[in-house]
């Protein structure tokens, strides 16, 4: 069978995947929840996963990056834990519904939000995207690579711009995490937002976000969602 809908999720996994599942359902404990040996390799995986991510991503420590059930959740605590009533917003037309439908609902709460287009070929239209920015925003949410034309944004120059403005930009690497480099210090990333089930050969039902130390916005502290 040739598989055609690895943008929905990686078919096949590799054996390691697999066999450290099957480890993981017979011999982990639950994480912080005791200190018998069950419980403590629980913890130490859990702690060696974040700062092999934190590696992967050239984040800024393993206490910088959450877990959680799939990128949408995690694109869910970005949008609305960054953005109050009143905020400006910026993304792209690009954009999975997962950050779409929660930037919608902070529009009706009162953000302000704009939608920057592409051109006929699906390209991000960077001129646009950069006098958004230049206008001024709290922050920047757009997709590194899109699910349906497979177009890359060049994140690194959109987030050299959201930091040269102090603008936050988080990036939803959902089809891009474990198969083209992200480096959160070089391409300026403030909050990366990525899924487990795709490239990064996992299985369903994880993901992650990984966010830079001192890019809490600059209302304060980020809501509970």
């Amino acid at each position: 069978m040739i598989y055609l809908d690895s943008a929905a999720t990686s078919l096949y996994r590799p054996a390691q995947v697999v066999e450290a599942v099957c480890q993981a359902l017979t011999s982990l404990g639950n994480s912080s929840r005791g200190t018998h040996t069950a419980a403590l390799t629980g913890a130490r995986m859990l702690f060696e996963t974040r700062q092999m991510l934190s590696d992967l991503f050239n984040g800024d420590g393993p206490e910088q990056v959450v877990f959680t059930a799939n990128s949408t959740e995690s694109l869910n605590m970005a949008v609305k834990g960054i953005l109050v009533p009143g905020d400006r917003a910026i993304t792209t037309v690009m954009e999975h519904n997962s950050v779409l439908r929660p930037l919608y609902e902070m529009e009706r709460q009162g953000v302000c939000l704009e939608i920057i287009g592409t051109d006929d070929l699906g390209r991000l239209d960077m001129a646009s995207m950069k006098q958004a920015i230049d206008s001024g925003a709290k922050a920047v949410f757009c997709t590194h690579a899109s699910n349906l034309t497979g177009n890359i944004n060049d994140i690194r120059k959109i987030g050299g711009w959201c930091r040269e403005a102090g603008v936050l930009f988080v990036v939803d690497a959902s089809q891009t995490a474990g198969i083209f480099p992200i480096d959160m210090q070089a391409d300026y990333v403030d909050v990366l937002c990525f899924t487990g089930h795709k490239s990064l050969m996992g299985p369903q039902g994880t993901g992650g976000l990984c966010v830079r130390k001192g890019s809490n916005p600059p209302s304060g502290h980020w809501r509970e969602v």
